[in-house]
């Protein structure tokens, strides 16, 4: 039986959530380790998986980095709305969270994170061409490090607005939201 079928209060569940995703920063074996971010622009939605590197569940934001020059930058410069997406095949939990996006360049705690960061995840932030750039052929990506901070490096922090839980199971689905409007109080709804 999942653990997850004995859920039956909202506090537990918000409860929960603090901890796999919490969990998810450290473990990069976790379901929650990864996520999928949604950004768009005037005319689309464009989605992405990262690499969730931090979870406040006191101040209720997540971050991730990206790369600076890449499409997701100046979406969120546009429109700062920004939709993530946890599933746990193993668990049979979906968590969405929306919130607002803040970019982080160039700054202190770019530069904390930074020599924080091993040097084999600092290489992605020196490829001689940008995301989404065309080429002939990937090989004509190189790499060339120094020993300075990239000025590609980007921390993307998300406000929490809203989560929506649910629980996928053949018992019976349950959904839960909790909005930062509310001070995250949970409440049930239909799933």
């Amino acid at each position: 039986m999942n653990p997850n079928e004995n859920l039956n209060d909202v506090n537990e569940i918000l409860e929960s959530i603090n901890r796999v995703l919490s969990r998810g920063v450290k473990d990069r074996h976790s379901d929650y380790h990864t996520f999928s971010v949604a950004t768009s622009d005037a005319n689309l939605v464009n989605n992405r998986t990262v690499v969730l590197r931090e979870f406040n569940h006191d101040k209720k934001y997540l971050c991730y980095h990206t790369n600076f020059s890449s499409e997701k930058i100046s979406e969120l410069k546009k429109n700062n709305n920004i939709a993530c997406l946890f599933y746990s095949k193993k668990d049979k939990i979906q968590i969405r969270i929306n919130g607002k996006a803040q970019i982080n360049n160039n700054n202190q705690l770019c530069e904390q994170k930074w020599k924080a960061m091993s040097d084999l995840s600092k290489l992605c932030y020196f490829q001689n061409h940008n995301p989404g750039r065309k080429i002939a052929n990937p090989n004509e990506v190189k790499q060339s490090p120094n020993d300075s901070m990239s000025k590609l490096f980007t921390i993307i922090n998300v406000d929490i607005e809203k989560i929506d839980w649910l629980y996928l199971s053949r018992h019976g689905h349950k959904r839960a939201f909790f909005l930062k409007k509310n001070n995250f109080d949970g409440y049930w709804v239909a799933p």
